[in-house]
């Protein structure tokens, strides 16, 4: 659901699956919520009319009166409330850092002595860089290819991003069980094309970069002209793999992701790499493993061999100095914000140490999640978003009865897949718990390393292992849902249980546009591009007859046009087809929403007219409101490359212009701006 791009530094061993109850809650230390029965109309744009840019009508306001904050490269309502989250998780980790007889392995004591490890900038200072020697010497040390593949493995453990990865998830074949996926990795810039294409912007950034490597090397201490070439070196390697690895879109394709074999076929696609010494590290037993992008492992078998093997320690080494620039002392940070924040993101301002260090915090997402929904959810929420749950579900049947392009035979197995959805709503039934993870306030490097040893062997834990449906993807805490196609389950933390997405007191017709929005798109994910193969149980398998979907490629294509056309910067287009998973689900997504709150709205009294907007337009000013945002150019860039979500101001104007239920809403007419010629109707 959210729109932000997922970090470049996140290891291919803890990749989801996902497109995304104990009763611990305190409800009397609630924090007072703002009750709202309509929109805004501070937030208008009035010199615009609905039918001609709905984004700009209903947000101009907004806009103009929150200007991107320095720290930031966009700012928008979803971020508003997360910085409220972020606010509230900070009070409760500087409590927990100030206390030292917390219980050793307790969610109190792991998450305040990590915050505590990080906001010692004192300490981090004086301990230099000698918590990191080691593991650079490790890498002088290697003699042979083998030697650099086994501590490729090794550093694997602590999120070091290496040109291959391994990691464990469901069975795309078979979800009940985990199993064994190798992927691409071990790119620095956010994506193959930043190194591919020839523009004046891409050539800019390429630049760029290559002085921040030589930059960062200079602070270890080469000197100007060694580092230069070094940095030269580096983005050579790095090039090499761009080179050949498989675009964003191309790995959308589920089927062409899933290329299982044994690993005597493994290592025959690569004779030349010693993968005993690189699978020896970690001793997994396993007859099988899939591989997403079998074409980039097996070019690797002719790249890396012809590799000077200084080159790929060097390579290395920068990879380790990447991924700890924020754990080092404060001048390995601040040229890693000078490059990533500023260049990639456009920011002006580096974020205050306390935001940095919580960030850092994600691998003990769900130790935070835990004291927050004992502080801060009320029950009530959690009530209210379950029916409203099965409102869109039952509004999803209806719709899928009325299709008129799908068969009765195809429609049959759709119902089966929407009557097996299942949820998870606010926190999960029962706390993980990591007693046995061993956090201290000595070193800020050390805990980082730690915690990602932790989840990665957590992770390759469940090798083999039946899947455990009860797990959650992300803390509850964060503003956020997602669906997780081989659970076919959808999934809504209480972070986003919140205002502008939701509150238990607003108007209903809002809340139906936005967490109703949400709960919808979520839903839809299950019948996208991608979700559509799977079946009720999760396992990639087609229960589709070839008319069924020969007409629904015929609509995606349709779509993936429209946004194709979407201009984001000048010259800067959408991608329809690398987003159009997203552009399906939140089409789908309010049109659910939309009847949801029709049939909730059946035998009761008409709605009123609130601020002169009818019910019924007050879904649509739901959904909007939450998609209220702007971005700074870089972050936009960046974002139509990399991010499977299109910009929010589309996220708005494309669903509504293809809904009948919108023209009538606001008496739109065919040829206003937001009534497409050919309304494209998909769910």
């Amino acid at each position: 659901m959210d729109k932000s791009v997922k970090s470049r530094k996140m290891n291919v061993m803890h990749l989801a699956a996902v497109s995304a109850i104990t009763m611990l809650v305190a409800c009397n230390e609630a924090p007072k919520k703002e009750t709202y029965t309509a929109f805004d109309v501070s937030l208008l744009d009035t010199t615009v009319q609905p039918c001609e840019d709905f984004f700009q009508f209903s947000a101009g306001g907004w806009i103009t009166n929150n200007p991107i904050p320095e720290t930031e490269s966009r700012w928008g309502r979803f971020d508003q409330l997360a910085e409220e989250n972020r606010k509230r998780i900070k009070g409760i980790l500087e409590e927990y850092a100030a206390k030292t007889d917390l219980t050793k392995g307790s969610d109190e004591q792991l998450i305040g002595d990590m915050f505590y490890s990080g906001m010692d900038s004192a300490g981090i200072e004086k301990a230099g860089l000698s918590y990191l020697q080691p593991y650079m010497q490790r890498i002088d040390e290697v003699q042979t290819l083998s030697e650099m593949l086994a501590l490729m493995a090794e550093y694997g453990y602590y999120d070091i991003s290496a040109p291959f990865g391994i990691y464990v998830s469901a069975d795309n074949m078979n979800s009940a069980v985990n199993a064994l996926y190798l992927s691409q990795s071990g790119l620095s810039l956010p994506d193959r094309d930043y190194y591919l294409k020839t523009d004046s912007v891409s050539q800019h950034i390429q630049n760029a970069y290559r002085a921040h490597v030589a930059k960062m090397f200079g602070l270890y201490g080469l000197p100007a002209a060694d580092a230069q070439n070094l940095a030269a070196r580096i983005y050579a390697v790095e090039f090499k793999l761009a080179e050949v690895q498989k675009s964003r879109i191309d790995m959308r394709d589920v089927q062409a992701r899933y290329n299982p074999m044994t690993y005597q076929q493994l290592k025959n696609l690569v004779p030349k790499l010693d993968l005993d010494a690189y699978f020896g590290v970690y001793k997994l037993s396993f007859d099988k493993i899939i591989l997403s992008s079998p074409e980039y492992i097996a070019a690797l078998n002719n790249i890396l061999p012809k590799l000077p093997l200084s080159d790929l320690k060097d390579y290395f080494k920068w990879h380790l100095l990447d991924a700890t620039a924020g754990n080092l002392p404060f001048a390995y940070e601040a040229q890693s914000f000078d490059f990533n924040g500023k260049t990639l993101g456009g920011k002006e301002k580096m974020q205050p140490r306390w935001k940095r260090v919580q960030g850092s915090l994600w691998g003990l997402g769900e130790q935070q999640g835990h004291v927050y929904v004992k502080k801060y959810f009320p029950e009530e929420s959690k009530k209210k978003v379950e029916q409203m749950v099965e409102d869109l579900r039952s509004a999803y049947r209806e719709r899928i009865a009325g299709l008129t392009w799908m068969s009765d035979t195809t429609k049959q197995k759709a119902l089966e897949k929407l009557e097996a959805f299942t949820y998870k709503i606010g926190y999960p039934n029962t706390w993980k718990d990591y007693s046995n993870l061993n956090i201290s306030r000595d070193s800020y490097l050390n805990n980082a390393f730690a915690l990602a040893k932790y989840k990665s062997e957590e992770n390759l834990a469940k090798l083999g292992q039946p899947v455990d449906r009860d797990e959650w993807g992300m803390g509850a805490h964060i503003v956020n849902a997602y669906y997780n196609p081989l659970n076919n389950e959808v999934v809504f933390p209480a972070g986003i249980l919140q205002p502008p997405f939701f509150d238990p007191q607003a108007d209903d017709a809002i809340n139906y546009g936005a967490i109703g929005g949400v709960i919808g798109h979520e839903f839809t994910h299950g019948f996208d591009d991608q979700g559509s193969q799977f079946d009720a149980k999760g396992n990639l398998n087609n229960w589709w007859t070839n008319g069924d979907k020969a007409r629904f490629e015929k609509l995606t294509s349709a779509l993936i046009a429209q946004y194709d056309a979407y201009e984001a910067l000048p010259g800067v287009f959408v991608q329809g087809q690398l987003t159009l998973g997203e552009n399906i689900a939140d089409l789908g997504g309010l049109t659910l929403a939309y009847y949801a709150y029709k049939k909730h709205m059946e035998g009761k009294p008409a709605a009123e007219l609130i601020d002169g907007f009818t019910g019924e337009q007050r879904v649509f000013l739901g959904w909007s409101q939450v998609w209220h945002g702007h971005a700074r150019d870089e972050y936009i860039r960046n974002q139509v490359t990399t991010d499977p979500h299109s910009p929010g101001r589309f996220r708005v104007l494309g669903p509504m212009s293809n809904m009948p239920e919108f023209k009538a809403a606001f008496g739109c007419t065919v040829g206003d701006a937001m009534v497409r010629a050919e309304q494209i109707i998909i769910w």
